[in-house]
């Protein structure tokens, strides 16, 4: 899928030349060496020539075509030995690329914004790894082919012309029609590659979406109707990519019919001219075999077309994710976060996504210190943009987030993080000890702090309980430990932390009742001198907050104050 309309006009194409000029000492290398047996080609079909000259019209002794033989033979172990190194170098080339392009890659995708982030998971992983591997036929055959095709005919005729200039012009005004049919048919190809990539993106994160529910898809007994769509959708890719198959066909017998009948206008022009008497066989013979060898870098280059329209398919997703814009991306600042209990102030803020869909209009409420704000809506509703704005990662089109009065634009975005927390819906947590998890990015936390944390958070009691206590292993992702448990440990991580303001996403989704209100105890405790910020699509899940924020459509309905906290 083409995230930049940018890079639709020939753009990713310029970008993958222009990667590939960085690489040129490889490529001018292999060039090199493929247009050295190119000219060897032509000094053999010499030397083939004259030996069957001297067997045929002269009847000289076989003893004196031993050492053209040998000359052939030397010649054709060079041709093999200088092919050799000139694929080596070309693949050197497209290996250094993919290295580099790759690398950058990863840097570009963990560095960008999460709101500039748009593809889904299984694009990112098929422009990655099967999208940076399409760049390799562009750089180790198209470009190399390209040189060749631009050079080697000219050489060849060079040497054909003071022979035969008959045959010199039918090869001159034949050759063009290789790569002109070539374009041509290309460009229909390039538009059917084009959607075939988007095709490729669309079913590998279909798959990628049912393995990742596989286990609801069984639960609801689903699965053998997602097996017959990704059937489905298997036989519709095979279907689209005969259709690129043939029209690839369709170019191959093209440059196969122009070939053949050059080659043949070539071979008839000779023929009268032995006939008459006008052409040594040596020279005649020399010609047949040159036509070929003539026409087989443009055929060659033909026949790599499609690894052209492969790689630019390719670029055009990845050039956009390399040079994505993140104009959000909040600038920092250079005052220090204001001291005391953090008072968070909506001032008329306005942010809109460049799609259209969701952020807030004149969004205006504040969240006091010591409180839970809760902020309820549909999705979509601008709930997660607040949050956006408040982590750092996004700067409004209008209006203020003040902090204690001040700007947060001009407030140092490392200081102001170094007092924020941020709780997911599925906190994370790696294979190692609770111990370890627990104090990720802290120094000098004794175990004292941390049963203090735990017991503030309402996770000491299972703690002690697991083997091993602290020392407790746990699997990827928490494995070993319950939905309630690990939002638990994650509120624990956060007393540690010592965060002044707190966002939580949706803390209490998919637990049971039990685990619900241990979870809002903890919540409660950790309210006390913090401000605390929770998204939620229900109200019900939302009831323990001192504070709750309606949006609707991006603005801010309604603001509703407990009972409780409005008696205090």
């Amino acid at each position: 899928m083409n995230t930049n309309p940018l890079y639709s006009d020939n753009r990713g194409e310029k970008w993958l030349f222009s990667e590939a000029l960085a690489l040129r000492r490889n490529l001018i290398i292999s060039i090199t060496l493929a247009v050295l047996g190119g000219v060897l080609t032509i000094i053999q079909a010499k030397v083939l020539a004259s030996a069957c000259y001297l067997i045929i019209i002269k009847h000289s002794d076989i003893r004196l075509i031993f050492p053209l033989a040998g000359w052939v033979l030397c010649i054709a172990c060079i041709r093999s030995t200088l092919s050799w190194f000139a694929e080596m170098y070309a693949a050197a080339a497209s290996s250094e690329m993919k290295i580099k392009v790759r690398s950058r890659l990863y840097r570009s995708i963990i560095s960008a914004s999460p709101l500039t982030r748009r593809m889904g998971t299984a694009p990112l992983v098929e422009a990655v790894s099967q999208g940076v591997d399409s760049l390799d036929p562009y750089i180790s055959r198209f470009l190399p082919n390209l040189a060749l095709a631009a050079v080697l005919p000219l050489l060849c005729l060079l040497f054909v012309l003071p022979v035969e200039w008959r045959a010199g012009l039918v090869l001159l005004f034949s050759a063009p029609f290789i790569p002109l049919f070539m374009i041509l048919i290309g460009k229909g190809a390039e538009e059917l590659n084009r959607k075939q990539w988007v095709r490729l993106s669309i079913m590998s994160g279909h798959l990628f979406d049912l393995i990742r529910g596989l286990p609801d898809l069984k639960i609801c007994s689903a699965v053998k109707r997602e097996a017959a769509s990704v059937v489905r959708v298997s036989e519709e890719y095979r279907i689209s990519t005969m259709s690129v198959l043939r029209v690839a066909f369709l170019s191959a017998f093209t440059l196969e019919f122009f070939t053949t009948v050059g080659t043949a206008v070539v071979a008839v022009i000779i023929g009268f001219r032995l006939l008459n008497g006008e052409l040594e066989l040596a020279d005649g013979l020399f010609i047949l075999i040159a036509a070929p060898e003539f026409y087989l870098p443009l055929r060659t280059l033909g026949l790599s077309y499609h690894s052209r329209m492969q790689g630019i398919a390719a670029a055009e997703q990845i050039a956009p994710l390399l040079f994505q814009e993140n104009p959000e991306i909040h600038a920092s600042g250079t005052l220090p976060v204001p001291a005391g209990g953090l008072i968070i102030a909506y001032e008329k803020v306005t942010f809109r996504y460049p799609s259209g869909r969701g952020g807030i209009v004149g969004a205006d409420f504040v969240l006091p210190s010591g409180t839970i704000t809760a902020l309820v809506g549909e999705s979509g509703s601008g709930k997660s943009t607040v949050a956006w704005l408040l982590l750092g990662l996004a700067s409004p089109e209008a209006g203020r987030v003040l902090v204690n009065g001040t700007d947060l634009r001009d407030i140092d975005t490392v200081d102001w993080r170094s007092r924020i927390a941020w709780i997911p819906q599925t906190p994370f947590f790696f294979c190692g000890s609770i111990r370890d998890n627990l104090i990720i990015g802290l120094t000098a936390v004794d175990d004292d702090s941390i049963r203090s944390a735990l017991d503030s958070a309402a996770a000491l009691s299972f703690v002690e309980s697991q083997p091993g206590g602290l020392d407790c292993l746990l699997g990827d992702r928490g494995a070993g430990l319950s939905g309630g448990e690990l939002r638990r440990l994650a509120i624990a991580r956060v007393f540690l932390r010592g965060a002044d303001l707190i966002i939580l996403d949706e803390p209490t989704a998919g637990l049971d009742r039990q685990s619900e209100l241990l979870v809002c105890k903890s919540l409660k405790n950790l309210s006390f001198g913090r401000t605390v910020l929770v998204i939620s699509h229900r109200e019900e899940t939302a009831g323990f907050a001192d504070r709750l924020l309606r949006f609707i459509d991006g603005r801010v309905q309604e603001v509703s104050i407990s009972e409780e906290y409005g008696n205090a």
